[in-house]
């Protein structure tokens, strides 16, 4: 009888022609769900598990007869209770690179667009406004138009997306901070930053850019009392985890001028509700966790996936 794969959600919706291709010889199957009850009986009899947001806990991971091991569509790991899974002997991977193109391009993207204040401009235009410069106060929130280089960047994590970052600031010309549990200083001058703490980071940065993983210990990083410390014209970037935020801190702190603005590719909650007080905000930017999306960069990551389960089905 062939291992089954249990494919739970994802970025390719229904098409698993890429999985089944890297997993011959496998039944790889989309199951459906709708809740803790139904996932656990789609996963309960798989030999493998290939999912994106399902929510694998401790209950659902209990409940596995089989299952040799779970790859996430994805880099973080916080759908899934990984201690739980360390306790049952069930490895847990994820494909940790596959878009660290796509969430630089995309953070510099949106930091360019803030810059350069292209909204601003386009709807001038619309307007059949000609001319003008948008205005620290009014309307649009959005402050004065400076020059980039004279910018200073704060990455908060250093990794291959914060480094990537990195070396589009430099072509910029900016001055760029960064904080990182392990930091290199001899690093320093290779990839054109400063190493500095994180108090430090917060307090000169003009932009600053999370590049964390979501953990207990980064859980809402952003916060109300984190927020204190930044510049009154301050704008922050997300393309990381939602959960780095404390989103009624930053809302807040947006609404009473006491930040610049907001650059949000990630949310606590996806979709964004329709409620929620970024969306009536006008010094923000937001995109709908698209980041690490290009073509190119689903085709890797379906694949990796699938070669990560291979890794334990040697003869399937």
């Amino acid at each position: 009888m062939a291992f089954f794969v249990a494919v739970t959600d994802s970025p390719a919706g229904d098409d698993l022609s890429i999985e089944r291709e890297g997993l011959a010889g496998m039944r790889v199957d989309k199951v459906a769900w709708h809740d803790p009850e139904s996932l656990i009986a789609a996963v309960r009899h798989a030999d493998a598990i290939m999912c994106m947001h399902a929510p694998i806990n401790e209950v659902v991971l209990k409940s596995l007869g089989s299952c040799r091991i779970i790859a996430r569509f994805g880099t973080g790991l916080d759908n899934i209770d990984c201690t739980a899974a360390e306790t049952l002997h069930i490895p847990v991977v994820g494909v940790n690179d596959y878009c660290t193109e796509e969430v630089a391009n995309h953070t510099f993207a949106l930091l360019l667009s803030w810059n350069r204040k292209l909204r601003e401009y386009q709807e001038f235009v619309r307007r059949e406004t000609w001319n003008q410069r948008p205005q620290t106060t009014g309307n649009w929130g959005c402050g004065p138009l400076s020059r980039l280089s004279s910018q200073t960047l704060g990455l908060l994590g250093f990794g291959r997306i914060g480094r990537a970052v990195a070396r589009r600031a430099a072509a910029f010309g900016m001055r760029t901070l960064v904080n990182t549990r392990h930091p290199n200083p001899s690093l320093a001058k290779d990839w054109g930053v400063e190493f500095t703490g994180f108090q430090d980071l917060l307090e000169q940065s003009d932009l600053i850019s999370l590049h964390l993983p979501l953990t207990p210990e980064t859980r809402h990083l952003i916060n109300k009392e984190t927020i204190q410390f930044m510049k009154p014209i301050a704008v922050l970037i997300n393309t990381a985890r939602g959960g780095l935020v404390d989103e009624i801190a930053l809302a807040e702190a947006l609404g009473s001028g006491r930040m610049g603005g907001a650059l949000l590719d990630v949310y606590a909650r996806a979709p964004l509700p329709s409620g929620h007080p970024f969306r009536s905000l006008k010094n923000v930017i937001l995109t709908p966790h698209v980041a690490f999306y290009s073509e190119e960069a689903l085709r890797e990551l379906r694949r990796r996936a699938a070669e990560a389960v291979l890794t334990r089905f040697p003869d399937p």
